[in-house]
């Protein structure tokens, strides 16, 4: 009985060591395990998050708005001083006949351009690759968003396509057609008459509907004094909507600026004439403006950042208190985790930055040159295949090995 405990004992015994021993061995296995990641190229901001308030020469529209109100022009739209922005008519029927007016004076224009067309003759050819090449135009304008062209190729656009209608129309049936329109056109006016006021723009510049009561208060002569105290003082909920005795307001110049209270921490690297985008929700593109000025109180947490940017668009125009990303400087490169980084020391005792990479089971260092830092990675300069420098798209970084060196067999 004795002999037959003795050798379970034993037996519990080397399996026990068997065990640990397997678990030891897994363990070594698993702790010295390498690891890669394939490099990847990636473009990052540098940059912050803050509110601010839009700093504009701006002069009030007075008249009035309402559904008797003919828009001449549209918000983003540049005019003259004394230009015409809009027409008051007196009841809603006055208002109908000025909008049909506008209706057969379009039309007349293009029987009119039809009867010289036909004296000029036309080439069918040449006119469909117009048409095709003005397809093109006036598809990039509206991709680009470029308002200003668009009303004008589509035009340049409509006069083509009749061009290419009318070779079997006859002249004399284009201009008796006009004749009528100019006729009902005549008579509409008649009834019009004098029931309708014109508003002109009291100024030079650039149109908006948009009033919000801050025009007289946020000019470009009050960025003088500012402070970063006054700047947050300004509550956005004051902000008002249009009132019924104000048509928009023309803001008098190319250039405009935005305020920002931010962290003193954020414009340390930053000074005067610097350049820097800002990208806004409502905005497609993102806004290439140089910096105005930065006010730093001794006292205070925060400076007083002042851009200014020459964009106009109509949304630019339409915004006061914005919230914003300031974007100090974009950078593209190969992302590289910071525990992939090793420092490999030649024999001169010189010391070089870099990542070992493993192409097949031999690891290979490649020095990097870090652009940006953020979180746990490396933005660093990417590489030439050609040149074989320098990390490249596709390469697998050891994230994780130990005792690595270059040129050595990795198991």
């Amino acid at each position: 009985m004795k002999q037959k405990r003795k050798f379970n004992l034993h037996r519990l015994g080397v399996i026990c060591f068997i065990t640990i021993m397997l678990a030891i061995v897994l363990w070594q296995i698993v702790v010295n395990k390498t690891e890669t990641q394939t490099a990847t190229k990636v473009t990052v901001n540098d940059s912050f998050m803050s509110n601010g308030w839009f700093f504009r020469n701006e002069v009030v529209v007075q008249g009035t708005t309402g559904d008797t109100v003919k828009h001449i022009v549209q918000g983003g739209e540049k005019v003259q001083k004394n230009a015409a922005l809009a027409v008051v008519y007196a009841n809603a029927n006055a208002l109908e006949n000025s909008q049909k007016i506008s209706i057969l004076d379009d039309q007349i224009e293009l029987l009119e351009n039809a009867t010289q067309v036909i004296t000029g003759g036309s080439d069918s050819v040449k006119i469909e690759s117009m048409i095709t090449s003005k397809i093109t135009e006036l598809s990039s304008e509206v991709q680009q968003s470029t308002v200003s062209g668009i009303q004008s190729s589509v035009t340049e656009l409509r006069n083509l396509c009749l061009r290419r209608a009318i070779d079997s129309v006859d002249k004399d049936t284009l201009l008796s057609q006009a004749q009528t329109l100019k006729s009902e056109r005549n008579y509409l006016q008649q009834q019009i008459g004098n029931s309708s006021v014109t508003i002109s723009s009291p100024a030079s510049g650039f149109f908006s509907e948009i009033v919000d009561g801050f025009e007289a208060k946020l000019t470009i002569s009050s960025l003088d004094t500012l402070t970063v105290q006054e700047l947050e003082n300004l509550n956005p909920s004051k902000i008002s909507t249009n009132s019924s005795d104000t048509l928009g307001k023309v803001v008098q110049d190319f250039r405009w600026y935005f305020a920002m209270s931010v962290p003193k921490t954020e414009v340390e690297d930053l000074s005067v004439g610097d350049s820097l985008l800002l990208r806004f929700a409502q905005v497609s593109n993102d806004i290439q403006v140089s910096i105005y000025d930065i006010r730093k109180q001794k006292n205070d947490e925060n400076a007083l950042l002042i851009v200014s940017g020459m964009e106009i668009t109509p949304e630019i125009l339409s915004m006061r208190y914005q919230s914003v990303e300031v974007i100090k400087k974009i950078y593209t490169g190969i992302q590289v985790p910071k525990n992939a980084v090793r420092i490999q020391t030649d024999s001169d005792g010189n010391s070089t930055q870099g990542v070992f990479i493993l192409p097949d089971s031999i690891s290979r260092f490649k020095p990097i040159e870090v652009l940006y830092e953020y979180g746990n990675y490396y933005i660093v300069k990417q590489g030439t295949t050609t040149q074989n420098t320098g990390l490249v798209v596709g390469d697998r970084i050891i994230v994780k090995g130990r005792d690595l060196e270059d040129l050595k067999v990795v198991k």
